[in-house]
């Protein structure tokens, strides 16, 4: 499977922006399943739960490959036209619709101003508990992200006070600023520690950010992220 994947991720490359989260779930999870129709893919792999990724243009293709599915319950990164095929016959128990984000290599970034470190595991119960979306985490899926990728965080007397990381296809994602800590440039100085780490590896930075959260969306905005498309996370019952 490995040489498959591995040109799987080349045709991918193609148009990066568009698959960008299904590549980088790909490179940083196991793949269990690949089915392929034409130029169309469902691929399977398992992060916290097991996720279904789709890689589709084509309604018949799309439709051929739910079929072959079986009884999926978790699938990732879906573009706005395929969510009613895969509710179709299944009833959703929630679906997480986000806006895709992603930082152009040509824009340019400034330093940090503040000292930023990494997160070390001590944080994962800290984490979870001041999290909105504590409901869709788990300790062992934080812990992954903490070890394998980058992460970024602020300390104020030795507490917590600033976090964000990855998620498990690469898109920036959690970040945090305590009440008590806000309007300080906090979550801009976690943003700006995640890019230049990206940019060190060569990754393009994307976010994934819900419509109402205006403030995370200004925030990229601001520091020249582009608008891509709506991709939405869906668990079927």
């Amino acid at each position: 499977m490995k040489t498959e994947l591995i040109n799987i991720i080349n045709y991918l490359k193609q148009d990066v922006i568009s698959n960008i989260s299904t590549i980088g779930f790909i490179e940083n999870n196991p793949i269990t399943e690949i089915i392929e129709l034409n130029n169309s893919f469902l691929i399977k792999g398992s992060s916290d739960v097991d996720w279904v990724y789709i890689v589709c243009n084509n309604e018949a293709e799309l439709k051929a490959l739910l079929e072959k599915a079986g009884n999926s319950t978790y699938f990732a990164s879906v573009e706005s036209w395929m969510i009613p095929f895969i509710t179709g016959k299944r009833k959703a128990e929630w679906i997480l619709t986000t806006m895709r984000y992603f930082l152009p290599d040509d824009v340019e970034i400034p330093v940090n101003k503040k000292d930023v470190i990494p997160l070390t595991t001590d944080h994962i119960g800290f984490i979870i508990s001041q999290s909105n979306y504590r409901q869709f985490l788990t300790a062992a899926y934080v812990e992954e992200r903490i070890n394998k990728s980058i992460s970024a965080a602020i300390m104020k007397k030795n507490k917590l006070v600033a976090w964000g990381l990855t998620h498990d296809d690469g898109a920036l994602g959690s970040l945090h600023v305590l009440d008590d800590y806000r309007k300080k440039g906090y979550g801009r100085e976690i943003l700006l520690s995640l890019i230049h780490q990206n940019r060190k590896l060569g990754r393009i930075s994307f976010a994934q950010i819900e419509e109402k959260n205006q403030k995370a969306i200004n925030l990229v905005e601001q520091l020249g992220f582009v608008k891509d498309r709506l991709v939405s996370w869906i668990k079927l019952i």
